[in-house]
């Protein structure tokens, strides 16, 4: 009751915002719509008082319940309190409880399909959650990509909601156009459609040097993938790619396994078909803390999704001076033109083999006039206080205090 007791002391300060969630930290493996909520919190929280509820484990492949937090209670995590349920109390009436007890201004999803979202929805739908504001990030689950994984079963349950009415008026926020237009042909009825790019920390590797970067050999690239190791992010193509690539290819793998056997075992036949000058090593999962400083040790960051609504790790990236080689299924555009990577279609396998090509065969000094654009780009998506308002404005129109169109509503 001590968490509950610090809820109401708060009230007379700062909004509640009542946060569902499949994950949350001390987590790490769940990818980027957990890490857009940690930094929203951590850079809003002065303004608003967040109350995150999630499952007690980390990611979808583990299971073992986190030990350090007590489950079913409020335990404080950085700037917010939390509430990390067992497997046993994630039902509509436990949610129902936690409603009540909070008595939040607002209510945020960051999940389109989770059952942290669609049971709160039921019971607002059944009168039982009367007059809370309710905001859903969808976080690229409603993607052309990201349909097609278990599309069947996806397809039916949104013709249900539809029928049903469980999504309608809702505030939405999306990160980017492609993602209103995805917004907009669910069909959902009196959307209200906000575009807030997805938060990032407030800095990137603040101590940089340029001089730690490794030194770039022609004939050779030092490549990284971070990400998880799932059909949507496209590993298999980065590797059937490389076969047709010419000169010396270090390629670290990280993220967690998040694919069924099937795909990796097709991954690791890729692999055993490279010639012996490619070198592809798996380095599992790293926590969220330590991945740009793990990135400032390669030269381009490669990363070939089949979707992605943002990408935290693309500017994680270019913080560390990566330059991009990524699909153009993402916001992150025309970056050969930046003079900071390259965004080639899918569909131009050619075109990937060239660019990988040229990765190999640039020099020092080209490179590194790449890598200082990367960082440049960087610090100036950073110091954008534009993005940080654009979030903060939907929150606001969640709790009336901003009831005025925006210019970023669609």
């Amino acid at each position: 009751m001590d968490g509950v007791k610090q809820i109401h002391k708060g009230r007379d300060r700062r909004p509640v915002v009542l946060v569902f969630c499949d994950f949350y930290l001390p987590g790490y493996k769940s990818g980027g719509s957990m890490r857009t909520l940690i930094n929203t919190i951590d850079r809003l929280a002065d303004e608003f008082d967040f109350r995150v509820v999630a499952r007690d484990h980390d990611g979808k492949s583990d299971k073992t319940p986190y030990t350090d937090y007590p489950p079913n209670q409020w335990n404080s995590i950085g700037p917010a309190l939390v509430r990390h349920l067992s497997k046993d109390r994630i039902r509509m009436s436990e949610f129902r409880k936690i409603i009540d007890e909070v008595s939040p201004d607002s209510i945020y999803f960051n999940s389109f399909f989770s059952t942290f979202t669609i049971l709160p929805l039921i019971l607002r739908k059944l009168g039982k959650l009367k007059g809370i504001p309710m905001i859903v990030a969808p976080e690229g689950e409603i993607s052309e990509a990201g349909l097609k994984l278990k599309s069947f079963r996806k397809s039916a349950f949104i013709k249900a909601a539809t029928a049903t009415g469980l999504y309608d008026d809702l505030i939405w926020k999306v990160a980017s156009e492609m993602e209103a237009e995805e917004t907009r042909r669910l069909n959902v009825r009196r959307p209200k459609i906000f575009i807030a790019p997805n938060l990032s920390p407030k800095s990137i590797l603040p101590n940089y040097q340029h001089d730690a970067k490794p030194k770039k050999l022609i004939g050779e690239a030092r490549l990284v993938y971070l990400s998880r190791i799932h059909p949507v992010k496209n590993l298999d193509f980065l590797l059937d790619t490389l076969r047709d690539v010419t000169g010396r290819v270090i390629l670290d793998v990280y993220g967690p396994v998040d694919a069924d056997e099937d795909y990796m075992r097709r991954c690791r036949r890729l692999i055993d078909q490279l010639p012996e000058s490619m070198s592809v090593t798996f380095k599992g999962g790293i926590e969220n803390n330590v991945v740009p400083q793990t990135l400032l040790a390669y030269e381009f960051f490669v990363l070939p999704s089949l979707t992605e609504n943002f990408g935290h790790v693309f500017l994680e990236a270019l913080a560390a001076g990566c330059p991009l080689v990524i699909s153009d299924r993402t916001p992150w555009t025309d970056l050969e033109a930046k003079h900071i990577g390259w965004d080639i279609p899918l569909e131009h396998r050619n075109e990937w083999v060239e660019v990988l090509d040229r990765c190999i065969r640039i020099s020092e000094d080209e490179y590194s006039n790449l890598s200082k654009a990367a960082r440049d780009f960087a610090i100036k998506w950073l110091a954008d206080d534009e993005l940080e308002t654009a979030t903060r404005n939907v929150i606001e129109h969640g709790l009336g205090q901003r009831p005025e169109p925006l210019t970023t509503v669609v």
